[in-house]
């Protein structure tokens, strides 16, 4: 009855503007009035981990409408909340789609008073709306839904995470639906990060529904190519979106020029291509120009439906190639390691440096942008134009999203390292004579968030760095908006999610830059990312014994034009040349800290291969003494290190004192030889010269790190599942890390033998059991008994099956690869589990986390196990064992 009675209540609502007040002349409709439930409160990045108070009372699907109905909130007066009403904008509307925004405003909550108290975090809140997406139809239609600044939804009951959070429009949601109206919940999320901290903290959430042909759709708004020099392609990859919106599998057979003569295209990718129905993945291609005078590109693309021998072609889709100038800033395209194609704009030495330039080289200016922001835009690609000649090869990479893929970390430095390798082949395509590049001197400059990627290099790669200039960036995103408001949680939890995330907490990884010239910008008035970033930065490497330039603008805001090419910048660029190819001065005393990053790079030569526990930082202090031509070093929580030759070390010591022990440096005589200084478990240091140790029962290089490591692929990412649920859920990480990363995903069976695949593998399993990584693995699951992990006493610790049991973690292959597995005992573990598939930065994923159904309004809170494997893929003592 009570149900039923909840029916009666939302049909009123929806005869009232709900839904199908009025007969369109469209099939599509959606509601003019939304039921809003909230706000509650909601922590920094914690919604990927659950948190939803409303899952408490069987979650808000299974809650109907009732004014007089109230919630326990933290954010409510009288500590309780309701439903109200809010009016949806419909922003268009045609025969084949509507589009309609919903602002949401909580106008009678004093916001301004708990700002004052709790800041930032105070502004970030959640919620819940309802509406209808109608069908005006008597038979089914296939839609393609975009989710605009939304994480996550449903659709008459059915549960989908992921959305679109930054408003990327790169992979919708495609699903049939069958005449009549269709329940549409969405979980409004106000995240700062995304949707700023000033003003009231409102949220804006924008829905479109398209109908489908059901065929292959090529999205050619989204075509990437490069753009040409001198009536030359300077490379020769591209790639486009195409989308299944076909109910059957689609295999791709191949890409055509329909234009005789003018340009050559061809697949990059092994066939068969596959796409699954509603699956969106970028197509590449190589590209060859035929005529020099051809600028138009016009392709087409065949393949198969599954199970039939038939040929179809897409539509045709045309571009015109644009133009440049050798020296004027041009789209450049390359490969991402993980076999995607990528774009950076490139601007070459102008011909009054190459006059000045005393050197056959030139190092490397990087200029990474903010967030929300294309690499090829106006803003970017010009932003340096008043700076003048810069005696650099001067780059702008993408990151590989307009967000920079996560913040400029794992798959975005990826994409810096790929457009920095690709330098050297454009010279020789576009048959340069001016002088080389050298790869390994670098200049880092960025702004906001590019400015945080500038600290990101300078801490991970400083032995690439030969200056770095940070203009508006925060220090770390745990600063940006503290994590106050995240559910109360165990602290052992929190230790380990901080610990998964210290990687991009740069206020702890100021000393690896001692002795690199550092300009530090920011304006006054910065209200978007506060001057006390760059000031505390600059307080942290005072007291770490080094010293930067700190130019603080007074009366600028975040952002003005030419806020990169102020007097204390272009001085910065002029710099380049003066410093004429000569590295900084590695000081006599300088440490290194690491952490347990893949990222991590050397700093004066020295290389920290893996830690002794990754529940900790690693440090290593180094005391040159050329007179004696001995190194002292000084280690904490390091297991394995070697030495790299680097001109900055000048001649190499004769010894090495490490922790009181006297070693004989292996470089000394011979430096070709590769080697290791280890440390026994007696705490003795030796070196070896054993390669055997690099095996999978090792962890090391590309596979450290937290959960994300599992984004350092060297090839596209396949999913593996096993029956329609697994399809499912599999379709759907898919579809998140395509619009999260741009990453290429292939969906294959379980059964499918994945030897020859070089990327790294995620595999969906619903209830069955898993074999070991390797004979005697820390984590094992049995599909009768459930989660088995030994701890680091040896003690076996087991979580039997029950309702809501699920896990997510990783475990090697060979050569540094990664799989990463998502497992259930039941369909609401294995949901629960893909959620923390990586995706948004600042989640906080360990290697390896057990989650009960208390997740879902607890958030981490609900975990019944987390934490790393070391460097023997055993469990780390930190680890939290409920």
């Amino acid at each position: 009855m009570e149900k039923l009675l909840g029916r009666l209540c939302a049909i009123v609502a929806n005869n009232q503007g709900l839904g199908g007040s009025r007969r369109p002349n469209s099939p599509l409709d959606v509601s003019s009035q939304w039921q809003v439930l909230g706000p509650f409160q909601i922590g920094t990045r914690e919604a990927t981990w659950g948190a939803d108070p409303l899952e408490y009372h069987g979650g808000f699907s299974s809650l109907t409408y009732d004014q007089s109905s109230t919630y326990p909130s933290s954010l409510g007066i009288n500590g309780t909340v309701g439903w109200s009403l809010q009016a949806a904008e419909l922003l268009s509307k045609t025969p084949l789609s509507v589009q309609a925004s919903l602002k949401i405003e909580f106008s009678d909550f004093n916001w301004k008073f708990l700002q004052s108290i709790y800041g930032w975090a105070a502004l970030q809140y959640q919620a819940w709306a309802r509406g209808e997406i109608v069908i005006h139809s008597d038979v089914p239609h296939t839609i393609v839904f975009y989710t605009d600044n939304i994480l996550e939804f449903s659709i008459d009951n059915k549960r989908y995470f992921g959305g679109d959070f930054y408003t990327y429009r790169r992979a919708p949601l495609v699903l049939q639906l069958c005449p009549g109206m269709h329940t549409v919940d969405i979980r409004l999320i106000r995240d700062v990060r995304a949707m700023g901290g000033v003003g009231a903290p409102t949220t804006t959430i924008r829905i479109e529904a398209i109908l489908s042909n059901e065929s292959l759709f090529v999205d050619e708004d989204k075509i990437l190519l490069p753009e040409m020099v001198n009536r030359t392609l300077p490379s020769h990859v591209g790639s486009v979106p195409i989308r299944n919106e076909r109910e059957e599998w689609v295999d791709v057979i191949g890409i055509h020029c329909t234009v005789k003569d003018t340009f050559e295209v061809s697949l990059l990718k092994p066939l068969p291509w596959a796409l699954a129905p509603g699956q969106t993945r970028p197509l590449s291609f190589r590209i060859t120009q035929l005529n020099a005078c051809s600028t138009l590109l016009a392709l087409k693309i065949s393949y198969q439906i599954r199970g039939s021998l038939h040929l179809y072609y897409s539509v045709i889709f045309t571009s015109s190639l644009v133009e440049k100038a050798i020296h004027e800033p041009h789209k450049m395209t390359f490969l991402h390691p993980s076999g995607i194609v990528s774009y950076a704009i490139l601007r070459a030495p102008k011909s009054s440096s190459l006059e000045t330039a005393e050197r056959s080289k030139l190092p490397i200016l990087m200029n990474l942008h903010g967030a929300g922001l294309e690499a090829d835009s106006d803003q970017v690609r010009h932003m340096l134009d008043s700076a003048g000649d810069i005696r650099a090869w001067v780059i702008f990479p993408t990151g590989v999203t307009s967000w920079s893929g996560d913040d400029w970390h794992t798959w975005g430095y990826a994409d810096i390292e790929a457009v920095v390798a690709a330098i050297p082949s454009w010279i020789e395509t576009v048959d340069w004579k001016g002088p080389g590049v050298a790869l390994e001197q670098w200049y880092v400059s960025g702004h906001s968030n590019g400015g945080q990627g500038a600290w990101f290099v300078l801490c991970h790669q400083p032995d690439k760095v030969m200056a770095a200039a940070p203009v508006s960036g925060y220090s770390s995103i745990q600063a940006y908006v503290p994590y106050l408001f995240w559910n109360a949680t165990d602290p052992g939890i929190m230790a380990n999610i901080h610990s998964s995330l210290v990687s991009y907490q740069h206020e702890l990884l100021v000393d690896n830059f001692a002795g690199i010239p550092i300009l530090q910008q920011h304006g006054s008035e910065d209200d978007n990312v506060p001057a006390f970033h760059s000031r505390r930065l600059k307080q942290l490497i005072y007291r770490s014994g080094w010293t930067s330039n700190y130019v603080e603008l007074t009366g600028q805001g975040h952002w003005f034009k030419g806020i990169m090419t102020t007097v204390p910048m272009c001085e910065f660029y002029e710099k380049i040349s003066e410093v004429n190819g000569t590295l900084p001065e590695l000081p006599d005393e300088f440490s290194i800290v690491v952490p347990n990053s893949g990222d991590m790079g050397p700093r004066g030569g020295v290389f920290v291969d893996q830690l002794a526990s990754p529940d900790q930082l690693g440090k290593i202090s180094v005391v040159r003494n050329n007179t004696l031509s001995k190194w002292t070093l000084k280690t904490s929580n390091i297991h394995r290190f070697h030495l790299l030759r680097h001109p900055t070390m000048g001649k190499q010591p004769e010894s090495l004192e490490v922790d009181d022990m006297v070693l004989t440096n292996p470089l000394h005589n011979d430096e070709s030889k590769s080697h290791w200084v280890v440390r026994d478990p007696d705490g003795n240091w030796s070196i070896s010269y054993d390669q055997a140790w690099r095996c999978i029962g090792q962890r090391y290089g590309a596979q450290l790190g937290a959960l994300d490591s599992v984004m350092r692929s060297n090839d596209r990412f396949a999913i593996q599942y096993h029956d329609s649920l697994t399809h499912e859920t599999a379709l759907q990480i898919s579809r998140n890390l395509f619009q999260y990363f741009a990453a290429d995903c292939e969906l294959v069976c379980i059964a499918d033998v994945m030897q020859s695949f070089k990327g790294n593998i995620i595999s969906v399993v619903h209830g069955l059991s898993l074999p070991e990584a390797y004979p005697n693995y820390a984590l094992r699951i049995d599909s009768g008994s459930g989660v088995y992990i030994r701890d680091a006493a040896g003690r076996q610790r087991h979580y039997p099956p029950v309702e809501g049991l699920g896990a997510i973690y990783i475990q090697p292959l060979p050569d540094e690869r990664l799989q990463l597995v998502i497992w259930g005992f039941d369909e609401a573990g294995l949901l629960y589990a893909s959620r923390l598939v990586p995706m948004l930065t600042g989640v906080g994923q360990t290697d390896f986390i057990v989650v009960s159904t208390k997740c879902l309004w607890t958030g981490a809170g609900g975990v019944v196990a987390m934490g790393f494997f070391d460097h023997d893929w055993n469990v780390s003592h930190a680890s939290y064992l409920r």
